[in-house]
Parts: structure tokens; sequence; C-alpha cells
């Protein structure tokens, strides 16, 4: 009889630990949807891609693929929005939402991509972008990533001075302040060479100045922080 009731009350405390755990949505769709010029989805496997003429919902670590004079836009559920240029190919990653906010993961393979990363209701959003030159940790800020070949571009352009957390080449590390551009040349693993220089301006951001021109416009009439 006692070891029947001794069972009985481990099975209810299992029970009651099971029913307290923090409710996580886990991973969600994403709405990928094509700007301009054309726009593909890959599987994860890469075997396999079809044309987006509109917008898809999509599964993650799946691939993202426009061609020249092309744009893609990434919607997620904590309204972020990360839009894709032309000529890129991002691996989408995961996106989670928790009860301290959302994270996500996305690999610009090649090609460059515009952030909007926001904090929802006050929750924390932690998005991470790697490139084959580095990792760059993303904190509530709107800024832009450009990678081709073993160089990677990042500005930050609008945030604070610690939004943008980047781990570069052999363990190299810093914050991009804002209104700041750094160019990294180099590989993972490896010393890489970093420069820095004020201003959000070349051609290599030109293909996201309208983006950048509405978002700042958003940000005049309160719309966004």
């Amino acid at each position: 009889m006692m070891r029947k009731l001794a069972v009985a009350t481990l099975l209810a405390v299992a029970l009651l630990a099971v029913s307290v755990r923090p409710v996580l949505s886990g991973p969600v769709e994403l709405i990928l949807q094509r700007l301009s010029g054309q726009l593909d989805y890959e599987n994860a496997a890469g075997n396999e891609s079809r044309p987006i003429a509109g917008q898809l919902a999509v599964q993650a670590r799946g691939y993202a693929l426009t061609r020249a004079n092309s744009m893609a836009a990434l919607d997620l559920p904590d309204s972020s929005v990360v839009s894709i240029g032309a000529s890129s190919r991002v691996r989408l990653g995961h996106f989670d939402r928790e009860r301290w906010g959302s994270s996500a993961t996305m690999t610009i393979v090649d090609g460059a991509v515009h952030f909007a990363v926001k904090h929802p209701a006050g929750a924390r959003a932690n998005y991470t972008f790697i490139t084959p030159v580095s990792q760059i940790a993303v904190r509530g800020t709107e800024g832009i990533i450009v990678t081709r070949g073993d160089e990677t571009i990042i500005a930050c352009v609008h945030g604070t001075k610690n939004d943008i957390y980047v781990t570069y080449g052999a363990n190299q590390k810093m914050y991009v302040p804002d209104g700041m551009t750094v160019r990294i040349r180099g590989r993972m693993g490896h010393y890489a060479e970093m420069s820095m220089h004020p201003g959000i301006a070349g051609s290599e951001f030109a293909q996201f100045s309208p983006v950048m021109a509405r978002h700042h416009a958003m940000r005049m009439r309160g719309l966004e922080k």
C-alpha cells in the first residue's frame, strides 16, 4: 500500500513539473515575399527550388535566392523585417518565440541584407547573422550586412553603441556604433583585418536607400523607435 502511494505521489509531482514549465511556441513559419525581380525558395537539402511570384509561408532552414536587380523581404512574427538584396543567397536558419522575447539565426552565404529588428511589447529580440567572415549579434536596431567572398561590410543605420556585436577572424570582437560602417576582410578562425569609418554611404548600400528612407520616416512619425 505504501509503495503504491509513493508511486502515485511521484507521478503527481512529475505531472505538476510538466504543467508549470514555460509554454514555448517553438519554430514557426516565415513569410518570404518578392518585392522585385526574381526570387526562389530552395529547400534545406538544396535539391529542390521553386519561384515565388508573390509571397509564401516557408519553413526555416531553407534558402532565399534573389537574382540581379531583385529584392525580397522576410517578415518575422515579432514584426522584424529582413530585406534581401540583389544576387543574394540567404539561409533562413530558425525563428523561435519564447517568454523573454524572440531569437533568430540566418546565414548570409553571399549577398546583402537590410534588417530592422524590433523589441515587441518590451521583450528582447536576439538575432544572429552569420557570414563566412563573421558572426553578428543584433538586438533591436536597423542595419545592413553585405558579404562578398572574403569581405563582410556591416553598417549600423540606427541604434545604440551596444546593439550590434561582431565576432570575426581569430575570435576578435567589437561593437559597431550608430552611424558607423565596418569592413572586415579574412575568414573565421584566422586573423582578419578590420577598418571602421563614419557614415552609411556607398555602392553596396544604394539598393536599400528606399528601405532606409521608409524606416527613417516611420521613426519621425513615432511609429518606430
